[in-house]
């Protein structure tokens, strides 16, 4: 396991006793161009992620301006149906936030018969926010720093779309401090696979683009390693901190909030219940939870698994558990709430992580901190949080020849052995909220944290330009 601490260095991580050392920002009052791709929150109003929106009030509550040019329909709009019909987000209302939304033309606005065959949407798609959003972004940026309104002290940009319409305005030579903000990153695969590699060149690029400070979450994809690889010169320049959490809110459920909880969810007092949380989306590999319920259900009639969240494979995967014969013990719950997430959580006996690129994102550091049984597919850095046998229990998930079972069957028979034993799920579940307890940051720490380095970095510039201009004077003088 790699020792990280909480630095500032490449490969930086947080921990609760770094956290606490997080000093108050007193930097005076910023005013940011921020750029991004994203809806606020990509499964609705307060569902799904909630890392941008608590980003943005964490700027404009702390008295800094926040100018967003954002894209009418972002690139994580979930399109429910294959219409063509689909309304903007509703933004929230975030103090000296302002939205600047321009409208992103697409297929979806030529007046064609039908709908659009799924390979065109997802082409259409790709060089929508590949290709035009950099520019079309780029422009109305330009357009805000020439109106010369603001004095803007540095660009945000907000994931790898965004980065590409810095660049160009680098090209343009717009030269105020860059921040470059990364969720984490699908690239440390395509790393050894060079056809992957050009399949997500635009997010490649963006990693490359030199800025005066980058952010990358920490959520196991191994985003300080693709950026050691990608580019170098970034070193120093890295912040690699997990994302925080409502820690105060979090909390392990007592008897008799697990009873409500199952009350309020219509859940048996004796089912034995599994929960997944997150987007279902294809890399996140939901389907895996589902077809170990095949095996699962043989041993455990009564057993259950809920799945939180929307998306595109929602379809599919319910499709899939009627065809396995499992949709009576399979429950899609749908985009709930972020205040709602918890009722589900307290209901449940084990938390599964079942994605391939890695399992520890929010959903999975919500659970620790609430005091559940983590199972989770062994990938990317989820051995760093869940310690197998200590703090949670990892599947292998790779193709060994020494496996006679899938990695569906091995995730249904370990399951099944947890069903038995609530001693040891009672054990790793304790253990799981006490590393939260110690490790993780409260989402205040985290952006006290951010606000703490960007406030520096435009400090350190403002000097750098009050200094050139006064040897300037000095030369004419």
């Amino acid at each position: 396991m790699r020792r990280r601490c909480c630095a500032g260095a490449t490969g930086a991580r947080c921990d609760g006793a770094a956290a606490e050392r997080v000093p108050e920002t007193s930097h005076d009052a910023m005013n940011i161009l921020l750029i991004c791709a994203l809806d606020v929150w990509s499964l609705d109003q307060g569902k799904g992620a909630p890392t941008l929106e608590r980003t943005l009030r964490a700027y404009g509550e702390a008295g800094h301006r926040i100018d967003a040019i954002v894209p009418d329909i972002g690139a994580n709009h979930f399109y429910r149906g294959r219409g063509r019909d689909a309304a903007p987000e509703t933004r929230p209302e975030i103090p000296n936030v302002r939205f600047h939304a321009f409208h992103m033309p697409g297929l979806r606005d030529l007046p064609l018969p039908g709908e659009l065959p799924a390979p065109i949407e997802k082409i259409d798609q790709k060089l929508r926010f590949a290709i035009a959003f950099p520019w079309f972004a780029a422009k109305h940026a330009e357009q805000l720093l020439h109106a010369g309104d603001v004095q803007y002290d540095a660009i945000y940009a907000y994931e790898a779309h965004a980065v590409l319409a810095a660049r160009l305005l680098r090209r343009r030579g717009i030269r105020l401090p860059l921040v470059t903000r990364y969720q984490g990153t699908v690239m440390y695969p395509a790393l050894k696979d060079t056809l992957l590699y050009y399949r997500r060149f635009e997010e490649a690029l963006a990693l490359k683009t030199p800025a005066s400070l980058i952010i990358m979450t920490d959520d196991g994809t191994q985003g300080d390693e693709v950026l050691a690889k990608l580019n170098p010169a970034s070193k120093g320049r890295v912040k690699f901190w997990r994302n925080g959490l409502d820690l105060d809110r979090l909390q392990p459920a007592p008897p008799v909030e697990r009873a409500i909880a199952r009350a309020d969810l219509e859940i048996p007092e004796r089912a034995f219940v599994m929960l997944t949380a997150s987007r279902l989306a294809t890399w996140k590999r939901v389907d895996r939870a589902v077809r170990a319920m095949q095996r699962v259900r043989t041993w455990l009639p009564d057993a259950l698994l809920l799945v939180v969240g929307d998306g595109e494979e929602r379809a599919r995967l319910e499709a899939l558990a009627r065809d396995l014969g499992v949709a009576a013990n399979v429950r899609f719950a749908g985009a709930v709430p972020q205040r709602d997430v918890l009722r589900h959580m307290h209901a449940a006996d084990v938390f599964l992580a079942v994605a391939d690129l890695s399992n520890v994102g929010n959903p999975l550091l919500e659970a620790m901190a609430c005091g559940m049984c983590i199972v989770a597919v062994d990938a990317g850095d989820t051995r760093d949080l869940v310690a197998d046998g200590r703090t949670g229990r990892l599947v292998d998930n790779s193709q060994r020849s020494g496996f006679v079972k899938t990695l569906e069957d091995r995730l249904a028979d370990l399951l099944v052995a947890l069903a038995g034993d609530a001693p040891q799920r009672e054990r790793l579940a304790a253990a799981a909220a006490a590393y939260a307890k110690e490790h993780f940051w409260t989402w205040e720490q985290r952006m006290a944290a951010e606000l703490e380095a960007v406030g520096a970095l435009v400090a350190a510039a403002s000097a750098r330009a009050s200094s050139g201009a006064m040897e300037t004077r000095g030369s004419d003088g």
